[in-house]
């Protein structure tokens, strides 16, 4: 009997740890299955603290054995970790997991689902109350700044600020967008990035919108 914890995901991928085995297990006896969605692939195990690609939902993916106490057989105290090929795993996606025997014979299997596509964010207003500011506490990766972009709209749903790159939110066109980004990751949007916005332009009860080619991120009234 093999019996997984609970699956721990971090910055999009996920650790299956686990938690218990009745006993030692050469690799070569066991195989995994990886699915998303209704279609899913198998293979051998991964060598100790390495990886097999396998494809499920259409996409290229990775599945780690991590060998803790490095003895090269399978255990207690180790785990899998599943990820994209060399990027995080697709967000709002139920995945399946299955160790296997070499013949097929499920052993032990667990699902999960991973998190929605979302930014957090903070809306505070500044000391002097001439800003809002937007400060970034989550964020999907890889996010650039000139692929999303900030809308303000009135009380009333009317353009305040068409959409509008965070790249050209800068302290040059405060004068034309009464809104500045401030970040720290260069090109990549990063926690802790800021953006401020003028409480006078757009006064509480207007509302943000932050979004990019894939669907909206964040939003939310001012105030």
């Amino acid at each position: 009997m093999v019996v997984f914890g609970a699956v721990e995901q971090t910055a999009g991928n996920a650790t299956i740890p686990i938690a218990s085995s009745s006993r030692e297990i050469s690799p070569s006896n066991l195989q995994v299955r990886l699915s998303a969605g209704t279609s899913g692939s198998s293979s051998g195990m991964p060598p100790p603290n390495g990886s097999v690609v396998l494809i499920a939902g259409g996409r290229t993916l990775r599945v780690f054995w991590l060998d803790a106490d490095s003895d090269q057989v399978f255990g207690t105290g180790d785990a899998f970790r599943v990820t994209g090929d060399s990027v995080p795993l697709p967000y709002s996606t139920m995945f399946r997991f299955d160790l296997m025997t070499s013949s097929g014979a499920i052993i032990s299997g667990m699902t999960w689902t991973t998190g929605p596509r979302v930014m957090g964010v903070n809306i505070t207003i500044s000391g002097d109350g001439t800003n809002w500011t937007l400060l970034i506490t989550s964020t999907p990766t890889r996010l650039t700044t000139s692929a999303v972009e900030l809308t303000i709209t009135t009380s009333a749903n009317l353009t305040a600020l068409g959409p509008t790159a965070f790249s050209a939110l800068t302290s040059g066109s405060w004068s034309t967008n009464h809104a500045q980004f401030l970040g720290t990751g260069g090109t990549t949007i990063v926690v802790a990035d800021r953006l401020l916005i003028s409480t006078t332009t757009y006064p509480s009860g207007y509302s943000v919108q932050i979004a990019d080619s894939q669907g909206i991120l964040y939003a939310h009234a001012l105030g």
